[in-house]
């Protein structure tokens, strides 16, 4: 209950009721600020079955990924031809939650005599 102390504070109104305000603390601040700091960008694109032929600016914050952003670095194809950027695809956009699947393969699958062939190699 004490949690929901907060939900009681006094409010400041306008006169026409339109809007209220809180004084004091600034936490949504923090929390904007907090949102946008990242431990770490790094160069990856999703492997959905595809070329991976686009690239992705990933966010990294305490080894999760915060965000994604379309790379648009590419080198020139020329003078005489468009540019192909951002090249990010909707497809990769749409997988992204892929990589905390519990349904996402991580360990090779093998079979009969194929696993003793593999626990001997290893």
């Amino acid at each position: 209950m004490l949690k929901l102390g907060r939900f009681f504070t006094k409010w400041d109104q306008t006169d026409d009721g339109r809007a209220v305000f809180r004084e004091g603390g600034r936490k949504g601040d923090i929390f904007y600020r907090d949102r946008w700091s990242h431990d770490k960008v790094v160069r990856s694109t999703h492997g959905v079955n595809c070329t991976g032929s686009c690239s992705w600016k990933v966010y990294v914050k305490d080894g999760i990924i915060t965000w994604e952003s379309q790379q648009t670095d590419y080198p020139s194809v020329g003078p005489d031809s468009p540019e192909y950027e951002p090249r990010g695809c909707p497809r990769g956009a749409a997988f992204s939650w892929y990589t905390y699947s519990p349904t996402r393969v991580r360990f090779p699958y093998a079979r009969g005599v194929l696993v003793e062939m593999y626990r001997e190699a290893k």
